[in-house]
C-alpha cells in the first residue's frame, strides 16, 4: 500500500518497495526527466549517427505496430 507523504508544499507517494529510504521529490522528478529528454533529443537528431541497438530495437517495433492493420472494426 501507498502512502501520501508532505514535502513541503508537494505530496507524494511513498512507494513501499524502496522502505523507509529517501524519497525523490516532484522537483527532482521533472528534473531527471527533462534530463532524459535532452539526452534522447540529442541522440535522435537527424544525422547524430546511429541510434544505440536497444532504442533502434524499440523504435522498430513502434514502427511495426503503427503499420499493423487496426484491430478495431471500422463503423462505416
Amino acid at each position: 500500500m501507498m502512502d501520501l507523504i508532505q514535502i513541503g508544499m508537494v505530496t507524494t507517494m511513498s512507494d513501499p518497495r524502496f522502505g523507509d529510504g529517501p524519497q525523490m521529490d516532484h522537483f527532482t522528478s521533472i528534473a531527471v526527466c527533462n534530463g532524459i529528454g535532452e539526452r534522447l533529443r540529442d541522440i535522435m537528431k537527424p544525422g547524430a549517427g546511429h541510434l544505440p541497438p536497444r532504442l533502434q530495437d524499440l523504435m522498430d517495433q513502434l514502427q511495426r505496430i503503427e503499420d499493423a492493420p487496426s484491430i478495431v472494426p471500422q463503423l462505416d
